[in-house]
């Protein structure tokens, strides 16, 4: 995929983007008038009765409802999760596993600390339980996390975008923070950068800071594109996504020994770009233009 057609999709799924019950007197005039009013009261009476019964079996259906509920998104959660590995790194370049079995959950993070045993959650909780007992009764560990499994987005402690990472599974959390130490080193380097690059029908220039990628691109007819986007990176792979954390492109990332050359596969097409100063990259829409052999339009 080009990177004219990668942009464009990119800014398209970003934009795509919350009566009383009355009683009368009794009467003194006869004694029918009087049996009637009895009669009616007791009707009323049973008819409230009944009413009560069935309000109460919807109270029941309904908490019966939410338990399943429940279940059903633990259920859920077990059948997308079982067997995957999520890496992840925030910020500062701390670097976080989780693996995931059927119940049994390995967390590593690149401090030392690790956690393993027995997962669990609760629907309308934002927070990763760890056990050390598959019944879930000795909490270890807790974590705030949340996951959508619809459309496979997990963050970890409010803030990290966790990825899934298909090369590993469940069993492989320490080798894959291995792996992860490499990617942080990376991103550390990356932090503050700029890069331009050209194929046959674009040029663009790329820019990152902190956890916001933002892309410029020139095409040969002139036409000048700009996105921003959140952006993360484990081992082979650069993510970036929308502001509401949804996974908008994956691509497969290299970087020259010199870290001169940055390179980003998608499709099997990749570009190579050139990384420039800060200086140079203030005026990198005029350098878009002349690698298009463009003269840059009046505004």
């Amino acid at each position: 995929m080009k990177l004219k057609k990668m942009l464009a999709w990119l800014t398209a799924m970003a934009m795509l983007g919350t009566a009383a019950l009355a009683t009368g007197c009794g009467s003194e005039e006869t004694s029918s008038s009087k049996a009637e009013t009895s009669a009616a009261e007791t009707e009323e009476a049973a008819d409230a009765a009944d009413d009560a019964e069935v309000d109460e079996l919807a109270e029941d259906d309904a908490d019966a409802e939410d338990g399943d509920s429940v279940d059903d998104e633990t259920a859920a959660y077990a059948d997308a999760l079982a067997g995957t590995l999520w890496l992840g790194m925030d910020t500062e370049y701390n670097c976080y596993a989780m693996g995931f079995n059927e119940e049994e959950i390995v967390f590593e993070a690149d401090d030392g600390s690790s956690a393993s045993g027995y997962w669990g959650v609760t629907a309308g909780d934002p927070t990763i339980y760890i056990f050390d007992d598959a019944e879930l009764t000795n909490q270890i560990a807790s974590i705030p996390w949340s996951y959508d499994v619809e459309n496979d987005v997990m963050i970890l402690n409010n803030n990290v975008i966790m990825a899934q990472a298909d090369n590993y599974s469940f069993s492989d959390a320490a080798t894959a923070m291995q792996e992860m130490a490499t990617a942080a080193k990376v991103q550390e380097y990356l932090q503050g950068t700029y890069w331009v690059g050209t194929d046959d029908t674009s040029a663009s220039a790329i820019s990152m800071s902190s956890d916001t990628l933002e892309i410029i691109e020139l095409s040969q007819d002139g036409t000048l594109d700009q996105g921003s986007f959140l952006w993360s990176m484990d081992y082979d792979t650069l993510n970036a996504y929308d502001e509401n954390y949804n996974l908008l492109a994956s691509f497969g990332w290299d970087i020259s020994e010199d870290g001169s050359e940055l390179q980003l596969t998608s499709d099997g097409e990749s570009i190579v770009y050139t990384q420039v100063s800060e200086e140079d990259a203030n005026a990198v829409v005029e350098y878009l233009y002349s690698a298009m052999g463009l003269e840059e339009s009046a505004e």
